[in-house]
């Protein structure tokens, strides 16, 4: 691996559970979204590919993405413009920007704006797409918010087999086994101005044996790509009994991103993925990862990584830095952050429920919101 995307990765201090991805396909045209393929492209010799995207007037987002590429590939943006020549983005100083962008596998999605301080001016936007391969090919496509602000999100529940270890968790009983759910997530995003709208209940048609127990990144995306296309202004959440990481350890809920591909299906980065194993248990929990991995879908990254290694670009939510780990261990806690970002459902462990205004500025502009 080169050592710009080596020093990016250390950066982003992403997991397993952010290396997601997705594309493929163009969308509606009567939904409130500007959609364009913005063409195919082989990366030079540096492992680069330039793409110009041209955000109409009047748009409040832009989700640019480009792939697919494979899970062998990582992709960022090592350069982001603004059509009047300003840097939006800088690889090698993200933390000097109001953006933010992943480090990820297959697709790369990249949302404009992520904070309220970063202005979303119509135009011609360049991007500078760094893959660690070279001779990579790429189309990308642009996905613009051109019908406002909204203040709901459609969400549609697909079971995984899930009901084999959560009673009640399919088709047929998940509206009342989740009632208690949807209302604590339906809590969390109303602090940041987001309701939910409609909600559908659905048994994944697919191979059940294969995805109820997510094992990797390449199932993950695999799973995530069974949201059909050209996808719909929602998010669609898959409720599997286990998400594992390559060494059999538990992990709680993946969303495709973050950002995700709002409003575009068929890709690796079309949802989310939740683990219900114990569900029965502690809902409470199965809640908070919602609402979590939901907001890093609708273009929100953590408030702090667990190693203070970065932090969002929001204003109004406190990063904590490695001054506060009073243990030593290189891992920022939640006890250790309490008050300085820790109390916010987007701190890495997702362990409290705060929302701020600008995360609901955030949300509410998504291409999934309307």
């Amino acid at each position: 691996m080169s050592e710009r995307l080596l020093s990016a990765l250390v950066y982003g201090g992403l997991s397993f559970g952010a290396l997601l991805a997705a594309c493929d396909g163009l969308g509606k045209e009567d939904d409130g979204l500007t959609r364009e393929e913005l063409g195919t492209f082989t990366a030079d010799t540096g492992g680069a590919i330039d793409v110009v995207a041209d955000i109409p007037e009047g748009a409040v987002s832009s989700l640019v993405y480009c792939g697919p590429y494979g899970y062998d590939t990582l992709a960022t943006a090592e350069l982001i413009t603004s059509p009047d020549g300003a840097t939006a983005y800088d690889m090698n100083d993200p933390s000097g920007t109001a953006m933010r962008v992943g480090i990820l596998d297959d697709l790369l999605p990249m949302v404009v704006p992520v904070s309220p301080d970063l202005d979303i001016s119509s135009g011609a936007w360049n991007y500078r797409v760094y893959f660690d391969a070279e001779s990579v090919t790429a189309t990308c496509y642009g996905v613009y918010n051109t019908s406002g602000v909204g203040g709901e999100v459609n969400l549609n529940f697909v079971f995984v087999g899930a009901d084999e270890v959560a009673p009640g968790l399919n088709a047929n009983e998940g509206e009342t086994t989740l009632a208690t759910v949807v209302e604590t997530v339906r809590g969390i995003w109303s602090a940041a101005g987001l309701d939910i709208g409609t909600i559908t209940y659905s048994d994944f048609d697919g191979d059940v044996d294969t995805y109820k127990v997510v094992d990797g990144d390449t199932e993950l995306g695999n799973l995530l790509r069974e949201v059909p296309a050209p996808g719909d202004r929602s998010i669609t959440f898959f409720f599997v009994q286990e998400v594992t990481d390559a060494d059999g350890a538990t992990i709680l809920g993946l969303a495709g991103g973050p950002p995700g591909a709002a409003a575009v299906g068929g890709t690796s980065k079309s949802g989310v993925v939740v683990t219900t194993a114990s569900f029965a248990e502690d809902p409470d929990e199965v809640a908070r990862i919602m609402a979590h991995e939901g907001g890093h879908f609708l273009g929100l990254f953590h408030t702090t990584e667990k190693d203070g290694s970065s932090s969002d670009p929001l204003g109004d939510t406190p990063a904590c830095t490695m001054a506060s780990d009073a243990d030593g261990n290189g891992i920022l806690s939640t006890d250790e952050c309490s008050g300085t970002g820790a109390d916010n459902i987007m701190f890495w462990t997702g362990a409290n429920t705060d929302m701020s205004s600008d995360q609901g500025w955030v949300m509410t502009r998504s291409s999934a919101v309307q």
